[in-house]
């Protein structure tokens, strides 16, 4: 994956599935060398540690993002998303909302994707880690799971390939407990994270914006709660077809995801 696609993980622009028109990152004087503040580095080293060496998490999530009209006016919509991971090869998502009603599991072998809204499910045959299946749906079908930064083993290699510059902006409030506000910047767009400076450094916030709508964030989520070690719950990474739905291609699965956010967008 390229450092923008990895950054456009964070910012959902693809599995979002929105109508709004394209972007092309405006020209802006960036460092050519990265500029990294070392604290601002030591924060993200300690947090991507941490979520490294937990053998099972759970988070909850709202994001927030912004879909512009006929350059007119914008909305803000609104999704929550919870994610369930068991490392190295087993994970569960769902996403409902403004512009989301989906669900995927991954068992170790098999990614399976179900649009609830339509009642259609794509399945991907992938043996292998989460990151490899995450790679693999990426490369090969252009599609980028939100948070999925910090599922991968190594989150501190994923979030930071491709930054040109990276300050530390002091302890601001996020989710309700004090955070290390970060600020990195890569090629094209710019993007903060909140990590609680608390004991145990959990992500509490990330937003992205590309340089040309600098004003307003594109896409914000804030993690309203995580859970280490949740507790196992019997067939939760295993897929299991609802009554009537019906089995289509994974690359009809991201064009019915985008004609159903269009209709809903309305």
């Amino acid at each position: 994956m390229t450092p923008i696609s990895r950054a456009l993980a964070l910012a959902v622009l693809c599995l979002a599935s929105l109508p709004a028109r394209a972007q092309s990152p405006a020209a802006r004087p960036l460092p050519e060398a990265p500029t990294v503040d070392p604290k601002a580095d030591k924060v993200m080293r300690e947090m991507a540690t941490f979520l490294a060496g937990l053998k099972s998490f759970r988070l909850e999530a709202e994001e927030t993002f912004d879909l512009e009209v006929a350059r007119a006016y914008r909305v803000a919509l609104t999704n929550v998303r919870t994610l369930t991971v068991e490392r190295p090869g087993r994970f569960a998502a769902d996403a409902t909302g403004d512009t989301l009603h989906r669900a995927a599991w991954f068992d170790g072998k098999t990614l399976t994707v179900l649009n609830k809204q339509q009642n259609v499910y794509a399945a991907i045959e992938a043996p292998g880690t989460i990151d490899s299946v995450l790679d693999k749906v990426a490369e090969e079908y252009q599609v980028l799971v939100p948070l999925s930064d910090l599922l991968y083993a190594d989150p501190y290699s994923t979030l930071m390939e491709g930054v040109l510059y990276g300050k530390y902006l002091g302890i601001h409030q996020a989710a309700g407990v004090p955070c290390h506000h970060l600020t990195f910047g890569q090629d094209g767009l710019y993007w903060q994270i909140w990590i609680d400076a608390g004991e145990k450094p959990w992500p509490r916030k990330l937003a992205v914006a590309s340089w040309e709508d600098s004003g307003v964030p594109r896409y914000e989520a804030t993690v309203r709660r995580w859970v280490a070690d949740p507790p196992k719950v019997e067939g939760q990474f295993t897929f299991r077809a609802p009554a009537g739905a019906r089995q289509i291609q994974p690359g009809d699965l991201a064009r019915t995801a985008a004609a159903t956010s269009a209709g809903d967008s309305r």
